[in-house]
This record gives C-alpha cells, sequence and structure tokens, in this order.
C-alpha cells in the first residue's frame, strides 16, 4: 500500500479491463491476477488497481463512496470491500 492517505471520493465504476485484454496480465505478490478499473468522479477517471476478487464483484455502472490509497482501491460502495467483511 502506499504511503499516501487514503482517499474518498462519489464515483461510477466506468470500464473494467480484464486479463484477456493483455498478453501478460500483472501479479501481486501472492501471484494473483490485477486488472484495472476506471472509476468516473467529478475530479475526473481514476484509474486502479483491483485484485480478481474485486474485479468480479465490480459491475460496470456501479456507482457508491470510492476509497482507495495511490493507484490501490480499498473499497468500493458496501459491494466490494478489500477486507470483505460485509457485515458492518
Amino acid at each position: 500500500m502506499s504511503s499516501e492517505p487514503i482517499q474518498s471520493i462519489y464515483a461510477t465504476l466506468g470500464a473494467k479491463e480484464g486479463v484477456y485484454d493483455r498478453l501478460t496480465p500483472e501479479m501481486d505478490p501472492h501471484g494473483d491476477p490485477l486488472y484495472k478499473a476506471a472509476f468516473k468522479t467529478k475530479e475526473g477517471v481514476k484509474i486502479l488497481w483491483v485484485n480478481s476478487i474485486e474485479y468480479y464483484a465490480l459491475h460496470v455502472g456501479d456507482h457508491g463512496l470510492l476509497k482507495y490509497n495511490g493507484d490501490e482501491m480499498i473499497s468500493f460502495d458496501h459491494e466490494v470491500r478489500q477486507s470483505f467483511d460485509m457485515n458492518d
């Protein structure tokens, strides 16, 4: 995770880039493919890295509160959370 402060902004998911869009996908330290998600915000488009679980949980057109750190998504609304603790 980046040393930058966590940012929060209202966003709409505009697009996702899948593993088949690239010949060699980016990988996280655990060997899981990483994907890109483009969020439309009032500040412009934010392109963030998401893991495979988050990628498949996100749907283009979803909107809500986006939290991110640098170029990594922390959470998006109540649908997708980095910790996957859906009980709050």
